[in-house]
């Protein structure tokens, strides 16, 4: 058994309704169209609970405490870093599993013991294992943050350190002789050059293919007074050459088709672009002013030119096929894209954290530190105050859905049964009023003196009529005229309404595939 060195907790960090099949690492064809329009999309949790846990099992079952990172094994698992558990954890299909890393017991305050200690996968010990990356051959690199070392996890099962020691500093050197303080994240290009946020040096850091370690960047240390007498430093901020550029708490690495490396610059609330080619560190989103005796830029929340947009303590981050740049943007609880200089929102309900799954647009998530684009085309998001990891995908249409061409429509991936098929006129979708109103749980009837189809759900009453746009909606006795996007229409002695009256008055999300045909209608949140 190796030499384990024990360590104690020590904090570095800023301070459905239905149930579909679970998702997998392997599917028949890829879909990035999140990076285009996420409205089909939706949040879907893999596994993990919001409570606290390390329990290993079924994807139902499973517990973690705080995951931070993952990346997608050869053999098509997910390797997820369990950073308050110091284990590695693999997810499949079936369930998880422990990968790497030893159950040291607890301390006197029941939290997990850390550990330092190369060897066999199940042999080796981790404390705060943090941002993870996996070159061509498999062979995943670790910031191994509290042990302020680089740890290799070989195809061969075995965990070496590639440089640090255990010891806190900030020396270039080769291998032991190399220290590192707090790193929180690492990538790997197809040359096997190994980068490292060393996030409390503020630097980025590099380690060659000989295991050479040298700093790329500018010392930030600049001295900042907390209150009269207490001073401490903490980092800046510098654009420029790469020799002379500044950073404030790296967190988050990611490199390009290009070769050249985007970095989450935490205390910054940056995205910054160094182009190994020019030499040059520039900024390519975020912004903020970093004031004097402040240690980090106030975060904020904007969307739009990449100039104007802001960010609240951005984490991991990844590209895509098409060379959008995704972010985990940590403390606004949401997922950005940048792309062609905009940054908008992916998923999340940004500044507000919360735990439900849903539609893109309305599912929530608690501190989401990591981002990774899996080989069918879905995205693994990290939520790591919420416990969880998720998937966006698109919605699941049921598989024994009738492959024709007449419009469907689902609800909550289940087929709404129609006896007369839903209709495009001018524009729009129409849906057969009974069927559709029933499924949804309202109650229908018919006029006979009006003529009229009367919906009634609760306290409200909708008065319908055919060829035409207005709707007389009736609360507690008071009325009011909605109009329609399109007409009313009757067909095969049936009343058609706009999807989009169900969308705005059942509080649902209402989408149009048009590829497949199929009306989309969900519930926002799915718990």
């Amino acid at each position: 058994m190796p030499n384990i060195r024990t360590k104690t907790k020590i904090s570095f960090a800023l301070t459905l309704s239905l149930a579909l099949s679970v998702p997998t690492l392997a599917s028949a064809a890829a879909d990035t169209g999140w990076t285009k329009s996420s409205k089909l999309y939706e949040v879907r949790t893999w596994t993990g609970k919001s409570e606290l846990g390390h329990t290993n099992g079924a994807l139902n079952d499973t517990t973690f405490f705080h995951p931070y990172s993952a990346v997608a094994l050869p053999d098509g698992r997910l390797l997820v870093s369990d950073f308050e558990n110091h284990l590695l954890r693999a997810v499949s299909a079936t369930g998880t599993v422990t990968y790497a890393g030893l159950d040291l017991g607890q301390d006197e305050s029941n939290l997990p013991i850390g550990g330092y200690g190369d060897g066999p996968l199940l042999k080796s010990a981790f404390e705060h294992p943090a941002g993870m990356a996996i070159d061509a051959q498999g062979n995943v690199f670790l910031a191994d943050s509290e042990n302020n070392a680089i740890r290799r996890i070989g195809k061969d099962g075995q965990v070496t350190t590639l440089a640090g020691s255990g010891k806190l500093g900030s020396d270039d050197g080769a291998g032991e002789a190399a220290s590192f303080d707090h790193p929180s994240d690492v990538a790997v290009d197809k040359n096997g050059t190994v980068y490292v946020a060393d996030t409390l040096n503020n630097a980025i850091r590099k380690i060659s293919a000989d295991g050479q370690v040298t700093t790329l960047t500018a010392n930030s240390d600049r001295p900042i007074e907390y209150f009269p007498g207490a001073v401490d430093y903490a980092g800046n901020f510098k654009d420029g050459p790469i020799a002379s550029a500044m950073f404030n708490e790296p967190s988050g690495l990611a490199i390009d088709a290009k070769g050249n490396l985007y970095v989450s610059d935490r205390g910054n609330q940056r995205i910054r672009y160094i182009d190994f080619a020019a030499g040059t560190v520039i900024t390519v989103a975020g912004g903020g002013t970093l004031d004097k005796q402040a240690p980090y830029v106030e975060g904020d929340y904007v969307d739009g030119s990449a100039v104007q947009s802001r960010l609240n303590a951005p984490e991991g981050l990844t590209v895509t096929p098409d060379g959008t740049l995704i972010i985990a943007d940590s403390l606004n609880h949401a997922i950005r894209t940048l792309k062609d200089g905009q940054v908008g929102t992916l998923t999340g309900i940004a500044t507000e954290f919360g735990k439900s799954d849903g539609v893109s647009a309305s599912a929530q998530f608690n501190h989401p530190t990591d981002v990774t684009v899996l080989a069918d085309g879905r995205l693994v998001i990290v939520d790591e105050y919420g416990n969880k990891v998720r998937v966006l995908q698109k919605y699941a249409a049921p598989a024994s859905l009738p492959a024709d061409k007449i419009i469907k429509v689902l609800y909550d991936g289940a087929l709404v049964t129609t006896d007369v098929p839903a209709q495009m006129k001018s524009g729009s979708v129409m849906l057969p009023l009974r069927n559709v109103a029933t499924a949804l749980g309202y109650t229908v009837d018919y006029d006979d003196k009006a003529q009229a189809a009367i919906l009634t759900n609760g306290e409200t009453v909708y008065t319908i009529k055919s060829k035409s746009k207005k709707v007389t909606k009736t609360v507690k006795g008071k009325a009011q005229q909605i109009t329609l996007n399109a007409a009313t229409f009757e067909k095969g002695n049936r009343l058609f309404i706009p999807v989009r009256f169900f969308a705005e008055e059942s509080g649902l999300d209402v989408q149009w595939d048009q590829a497949a045909q199929i009306v989309v209608i969900r519930n926002k949140q799915f718990n």
